[in-house]
């Protein structure tokens, strides 16, 4: 279909397009991709002018379609609603008939202005005939019975046929049926579909899978008509191919057509029917859409196409693959063509970077949304089928840019984020901004960490004992001790920490308490998993019963199981 259009270098005629055969309601439409001021448009067919067609177009990318133009030999039967004639306004819709007459019966022209000289206009960039004039997808419709059609920079529609109207000024014409018919009245055909009279001696039945030309002439003269071939006259027909049809062994029929044979040179017209194998062409020789030429079979082996393995979703054109070798267009047979964000030999993984494989996305993947500064790497990478990106120990969210609870000062650094370090007694918990640090202070305290205390204010020291896990009894788990860091205040006391596993404990023995009064019991933990504890078990086992008299004789069972 890409010959419909003209190329100007270096010889804009030598390619066309041409409809299939017995196939109707065919249109080529064309996609700009934008709005454009649409001026006129030059269509040359390889034969016959259609009998009929028409030229529409659209302005809102093929949402609503406008008639500009009705063509036909015959308007009145071919078009009866529309009016016949020249336009008087740039706006009229009219069918013409200059450019449906059998003759040329080939390069001939049709034409369509949208601003005809012929009518007078007043302003030419006035709003409704900018409006006439815009365009985003022109359309030719050739919805009627539809007939083999060569074009040069266009298309066809109904078709002319020999016969159908005068062509010779003259009041009868011979019958040229194979050279060998005589003079026929003026009221006759000048061809029909089949040969009329005996079957002249130098002429040879065809069989169905051959056409043969005639045995006094070369392969390269003048082809001949039969009944098969449904031509007669001196109209060219069947191909010059005297050792049947050029199948490649993947069919055995062929028909004629007129458009391969001027392509030839006049010497083959020749076009095979039904190809199997999933091959097709002319000669059956290239492979179907979705199949490839396996280089390594002969072109006549059954298997010599190939079902493409390309992932519909990652490449281009749902999974079309290269159809055979071509090294001076960069094709390789079998070749998958993957989409720009996708890759893999069958296009079927997100290139690094990328995720979520989708046939919906043009592009194939979408880019990973990570932030740098949280993520591991270099920070581009994500899982290529959620998306999620690879964060930091201490620093959560899908894109990595959030500090985990109780952090903050989301940054390059190794963990990523740093603790709040809140002061335990001048804070409300842990918590604090991630971008500041700042703690969420109580009444009258102040500072980052909430360690310092309003000017006007003072504060008593906090009675506490500290234990240390590494100090304590240990149930599946171990001491890991660590050294102090120069550059910034440690997070913890003693030696270090008590690593402890799921499942563990830690038993402390507290025999320094003075005296009976309510106590608070504060743990200080750094996990070492993003997620929260699940669940974390106190006992409090006392050394005996509580006596009744004591400040805490209101205490139940219950209350030492938190």
């Amino acid at each position: 279909i890409e010959n419909v259009v003209t190329s100007f270098a270096p010889r804009p005629k030598k390619a066309w397009w041409q409809s299939e055969n017995g196939v109707e309601h065919v249109s080529i439409q064309l996609d700009l991709e934008a709005e454009f001021h649409f001026t006129h448009l030059i269509m040359t067919f390889k034969t016959f002018r259609p009998a009929a067609m028409l030229v529409e177009r659209s302005a809102d990318f093929g949402h609503t379609w406008k008639v500009y133009r009705y063509f036909a030999y015959d308007c009145a039967a071919a078009f009866p609603h529309v009016p016949h004639g020249p336009p008087r306004r740039i706006d009229d819709v009219v069918c013409e008939s200059r450019y449906s007459d059998i003759e040329p019966s080939t390069e001939g022209e049709v034409i369509y202005r949208v601003l005809d000289p012929a009518i007078p206009i007043r302003d030419p960039y006035s709003p409704a005939i900018q409006s006439d004039g815009l365009i985003t997808h022109p359309r030719l419709n050739l919805d009627w019975e539809q007939e083999g059609r060569n074009l040069q920079g266009r298309a066809a529609g109904k078709l002319q046929f020999w016969g159908g109207h005068p062509v010779l000024p003259r009041p009868s014409g011979s019958c040229l049926c194979c050279g060998n018919a005589e003079p026929c009245p003026h009221t006759a055909r000048l061809c029909t579909a089949t040969c009329v009279g005996a079957e002249p001696p130098q002429l040879r039945a065809a069989q169905p899978g051959h056409m043969q030309p005639r045995a006094s002439e070369p392969n390269h003269a003048q082809p001949w008509a039969n009944t098969v071939c449904g031509l007669c006259c001196h109209m060219p027909c069947c191909g010059a191919v005297p050792a049947g049809c050029d199948c490649n062994e993947h069919s055995r029929r062929c028909h004629f057509d007129m458009a391969v044979f001027l392509a030839t040179g006049n010497t083959s017209g020749a076009v095979c029917d039904d190809c199997q194998h999933n091959t097709m062409g002319r000669r059956c020789h290239l492979c179907k859409p979705f199949y490839y030429k396996d280089p390594t079979k002969d072109l006549r082996d059954p298997a010599v196409c190939r079902a493409c393995d390309c992932d519909p979703e990652g490449s281009l054109d749902g999974g079309l693959c290269d159809s055979a070798d071509d090294p001076a267009r960069g094709l390789i047979a079998g070749q998958c063509r993957c989409k720009e964000h996708v890759a893999g030999p069958r296009c079927d993984r997100c290139k690094p970077g990328f995720f979520g494989l989708s046939a919906n996305n043009p592009q194939g993947c979408r880019r990973c949304q990570c932030d740098p500064q949280g993520t591991v790497a270099d920070g581009s990478r994500c899982d290529p089928v959620s998306g999620e990106c690879f964060c930091k120990r201490l620093v959560t969210g899908r894109s990595c840019n959030q500090c985990l609870p109780e952090h903050w000062g989301l940054s390059h650094d190794l963990p990523g984020c740093r603790p709040c370090d809140c002061d335990v007694g001048g804070a409300r918990n842990n918590l604090c901004a991630m971008g500041t640090g700042q703690c969420q202070c109580r009444s009258h305290v102040i500072g980052r960490q909430c360690e310092q205390v309003e000017t006007g204010f003072y504060r008593i020291n906090l009675d506490h004992y500290t234990y240390e896990a590494e100090d304590a009894r240990l149930h599946q788990g171990s001491v890991v001790e660590r050294e102090a860091p120069p550059d910034r205040p440690v997070s913890w006391t003693g030696t270090g920490f008590a690593r402890m596993l799921e499942g563990g404990w830690l038993e402390f023995h507290v025999s320094d308490v003075p005296f009976s009064t309510e106590y608070d019991v504060v743990i200080r933990y750094e996990p070492q998993h993003p997620e929260a504890w699940q669940e974390v078990v106190l006992k409090v086992l006392r050394p005996s019963p509580v006596s009744a008299s004591s400040p805490c004789g209101n205490t139940i069972p219950a209350d030492d199981q938190l």
